[in-house]
């Protein structure tokens, strides 16, 4: 009897503070302005909201066959998620012509018709 209370009360306290990460993270999705940090602030909150509220819901289920599949699922987010962010911060440095006036950017590799240009 005790147990279960314990089990019931720790999976409760993971699946609010997982939906209350993910209420944050969208909080700061709205109040952000740059796309890219919009972006960081989506993707940390999909990685801990889903990672906190399928940890509550294994420690309710219990480690069965249905954990594993909760388990592959929170794989799959964790795999998807990274993908798309990249995805789509790639998008916007490709097509943001004013990125060096919105945010600090490095040029890794320079680039030669730069140089070409800047000497004639």
């Amino acid at each position: 009897m005790i147990i279960d209370f314990l089990r019931l009360l720790i999976a409760a306290i993971c699946i609010a503070t997982g939906i209350l990460v993910m209420a944050v993270s969208t909080f700061g999705v709205f109040r952000i302005r740059y796309v890219l940090n919009r972006l960081h602030s989506a993707a940390m909150g999909d990685s801990m909201g889903i990672g906190l509220v399928i940890l509550g819901l294994i420690i309710l289920n219990g480690f069965t066959v249905v954990s594993l599949k909760l388990l592959m699922i929170l794989g799959i987010f964790w795999l998807a998620s990274p993908v798309c962010s990249h995805l789509l911060s790639s998008l916007e440095v490709f097509t943001n012509d004013r990125l060096d006036r919105v945010c600090e950017s490095i040029e890794l590799e320079p680039d030669p018709t730069k140089e070409v240009s800047q000497q004639s």
